[in-house]
């Protein structure tokens, strides 16, 4: 793995108190998600949205069926939860179930599951609630925001009209998005795939291109990310379907 400093071992990771040490905690756990050239940006956000931009980087680069209209609902219903109450989200009324939606609910709590592995794996460089569901996911609230976005909705609606907000969902945003074009992987509107290309998710050329991408980056140690489920290269059918 591309580490300063060299891949450092479990045992150093896990039991050392020397000084520096989060640091090279952090800087594993980055590179385990190829995002080592983002650690200042990432450093920057508030809790927990750090891990929240990070799962992000890594879901929209890796799934070429997340649009931009996918990663406002991400945001906003992360946003918007932190002053919801157990009371309002009970009382929260939905119009329909969406399937994508529900896989897409799904498809972030297995990637939250993933990181909080990790983080454990590294040490512990972040802390264990920020990882946590009910800090940065709930699935109606989520599904509110789906169905506001796919409608067109603007984005000072989807964050409630709240500025505070408002201002953080841009930091949020931009964060992910410049990360993405870094990597050849532009985070575009749905409705622009379909004006533009044939069939509901033709994007099929710069998928190609992030797949060759990685593997100009193989020989980093991000050779994990391409044996499990969810693959490209063994799975790309699995992964379209969402």
């Amino acid at each position: 793995m591309n580490i300063p400093g060299g891949t450092p071992s479990l045992k150093l990771l896990w039991l050392s108190t020397e000084s520096g040490i989060q640091a090279r905690r952090l800087d594993a756990l980055l590179a385990c998600f190829d995002l080592s050239s983002l650690k200042e940006e990432l450093q920057a956000l508030e809790r927990p949205f750090q891990a929240l931009c990070c799962l992000l980087i890594y879901l929209f680069v890796q799934v070429d069926a997340l649009s931009l209209e996918d990663l406002h609902a991400f945001i906003a219903q992360a946003l918007c939860l932190q002053e919801k109450s157990t009371a309002q989200l009970v009382d929260l009324q939905l119009d329909h179930v969406d399937p994508r939606a529900v896989q897409l609910g799904s498809l972030l709590v297995r990637g939250l599951t993933t990181l909080v592995l990790v983080n454990s794996a590294c040490g512990f460089p972040w802390t264990a609630a920020d990882f946590m569901p009910w800090n940065l996911f709930d699935g109606k609230l989520f599904h509110q925001k789906y169905l506001q976005s796919e409608k067109g909705h603007a984005v000072e609606v989807l964050v409630e009209q709240n500025r505070s907000r408002l201002t953080t969902f841009h930091t949020l945003k931009s964060v992910v998005c410049k990360a993405c074009v870094k990597e050849n992987r532009p985070v575009v509107s749905r409705r622009h795939w379909r004006s533009h290309h044939s069939g509901r998710w033709g994007r099929q050329g710069s998928s190609s291109h992030r797949t060759s991408s990685g593997h100009s980056r193989s020989g980093q140690g991000q050779h994990w990310r391409d044996q499990g489920p969810g693959s490209r290269q063994h799975e790309p059918d699995q992964w379209r379907r969402y």
